[in-house]
């Protein structure tokens, strides 16, 4: 399970200031700031023939979704070693941010949310490898873009957004990307409650099975703010269940897989737009899927029976409203197409542990909240390649502190989420191969509300960390691993209740990525704003 940023390999060079030397940054917001950046690396692409095709071209100003036909490459023809997807957008005037997702044959390629213009307008770029996604290329498909905006005389914005597709083909020194056979959306998906459920019939000869699901809290309502939620009437954010929230996927009615939620913030988030304006939220552009395997249960699935998968957000109300979920299934199937079998030999999941402990301390209400959850899952499957064992372990877990004053003036939150996945497949007669994915992240800031001449001035500090590591061993061979650090630091502060020209803002964000691998591979960068002007970026990576 080696992450995307395995192959990234490291250029140490120059610091490249936005600014020249003589240059310093205005003194508050103005009208115009920088282009957003984010310091996420680019897709390493290869230096080979390739096809590019455009698949949405639209400026969006209503909720109506943009439908295109998606015809493959003739000139590029599969298979591909690489398939990059790349969206340029461009705003201008005044708008709130926007989600949204492109799809290829029902499937989403990328879950994104947009950045808030300038009066003078800003353009930005999301790029995304898509190669796993590769067998939805291999015949004509229906694309959908959807990003629901409103346009009218103060809301003036419309996203201008162009998304193409770029196949670099396979050769004898690039081998074709490793992917599923299949990857396929669930049949008339749909909301029952809070939950997102679908069928799917498994093809007889399934070897492999991986659910992914993009989920997200958004809206506008509380959910978007699901970690500051409280289990108190008095409190603006109510939650029967407090903020605790853990994304499960279940087969046939039984789980079949835990995650931990990523506490996404968006570009208008903790009430203040000025914050994001130049350097968003990690994942922000890019929202990230979960991923399940599945595969203990294929013989329990491939007997050419519908079957039905749930998609469930654990700490919601069975009514509630406010997170986006979208699944598919990726299917990989026996080499000769013999009909595989198998058993899930052993389900195991542990018992919620939440917890909520309230108390007063100087002045104010503080919640304490911890939640965890554990699923353990074995079995087998025979193909005509040999019986594999597997063994699937999952573990999800929070702690947080929030704290606030009587009128919510001064509200502060200190959250950590770890998320870890280990799956073990043995044939027989070899060593057990061990892959293990390690998750954690975490919130630490506030907002907090003080008069000045006679208005409310808002400031909100905040440190988000982002970290993931991926590792792989065979028996006694030295693992192979990767590790991403990711780092946003800032605060930004601005005055209430008074015009646009008077909101007298000021800002200054940092956000550091590095990544390092067994190869001795290294990856950084580190960029830095003032006021909505970048003031540093370096892409020099110290091991």
């Amino acid at each position: 399970m080696i992450s995307r940023y395995a192959l990234l390999l490291c250029a140490a060079t120059a610091a490249t200031p936005a600014f020249a030397a003589d240059t310093r940054p205005p003194a508050e917001f103005g009208a115009d700031w920088d282009d957003p950046r984010t310091a996420e690396p680019k897709v390493v692409r290869p230096d080979i023939r390739h096809c590019t095709v455009e698949i949405v071209r639209h400026g969006f100003a209503d909720f109506e979704p943009y439908r295109q036909a998606f015809t493959p490459p003739a000139d590029c023809p599969g298979p591909w070693h690489k398939v990059v997807l790349d969206m340029e957008g461009s705003v201008k005037g005044r708008q709130y941010d926007r989600m949204g997702q492109i799809s290829v044959g029902g499937v989403t390629l990328l879950r994104t949310s947009t950045p808030e213009p300038s009066r003078e307008g800003i353009r930005w770029q999301v790029e995304k490898d898509v190669s796993a996604y590769a067998p939805l290329f291999t015949r004509e498909q229906p694309v959908v873009m959807e990003l629901g905006n409103l346009v009218n005389e103060t809301y003036t914005g419309v996203f201008d957004i162009r998304a193409t597709l770029t196949f670099y083909p396979a050769d004898a020194a690039h081998a074709p990307a490793a992917t599923a056979e299949r990857i396929v959306p669930l049949d008339e998906a749909h909301r029952a409650g809070a939950d997102l459920v679908g069928g799917f019939t498994l093809p007889a000869d399934t070897r492999r099975l991986v659910a992914e699901v993009y989920a997200n809290g958004s809206g506008g309502g509380c959910e978007e703010f699901w970690y500051l939620s409280v289990a108190r009437k008095e409190y603006s954010c109510a939650s029967e269940h407090g903020p605790y929230r853990e994304l499960q996927v279940l087969i046939d009615g039984k789980v079949a897989g835990l995650a931990a939620p990523y506490p996404h913030i968006y570009t208008g988030g903790w009430s203040n737009p000025f914050l994001w304006y130049a350097i968003p939220a990690p994942h922000t552009f890019d929202l990230h899927p979960q991923r399940f395997e599945l595969t203990p249960f294929i013989g329990l699935l491939n007997d050419g029976k519908p079957h039905e998968l749930r998609v469930r957000v654990v700490g919601l109300a069975h009514d509630a409203t406010g997170w986006t979920l979208l699944p598919h299934l990726q299917i990989w199937r026996d080499p000769k197409g013999v009909r595989t079998r198998g058993e899930l030999t052993s389900h195991v999941l542990g018992k919620p542990a939440r917890n909520d402990a309230f108390s007063e301390e100087n002045g104010r209400t503080v919640l304490r909240a911890s939640g965890a959850g554990e699923l353990k899952l074995a079995g087998w499957i025979e193909t005509s390649e040999g019986r594999r064992d597997i063994e699937v372990a999952y573990r999800v877990g929070m702690q947080s502190r929030h704290d606030w004053d009587k009128d919510e003036n001064d509200d502060r939150l200190k959250a950590e989420w770890t998320d870890s996945q280990r799956i073990s497949t043995q044939a027989a007669g070899q060593s057990a191969v061990i892959e293990e994915k390690a998750l954690a992240f975490s919130l630490d800031g506030g907002i907090r509300t003080v008069a000045e001449a006679g208005n409310p001035r808002l400031t909100t500090d905040l440190v988000i960390q982002a970290d993931e590591t991926n590792q792989r061993r065979q028996g006694d061979a030295a693992a192979s691993w990767t590790k991403v650090e990711n780092r946003f630091e800032g605060e930004a502060a601005y005055t209430q209740k008074v015009s646009r020209e008077q909101r007298r803002a000021t800002g200054h964000s940092r956000q550091d990525f590095r990544m390092t691998d067994s190869a001795g591979a290294c990856q950084a960068r580190h960029i830095a704003t003032v006021n909505g002007y970048f003031t540093e970026d370096d892409t020099t990576c110290v091991r």
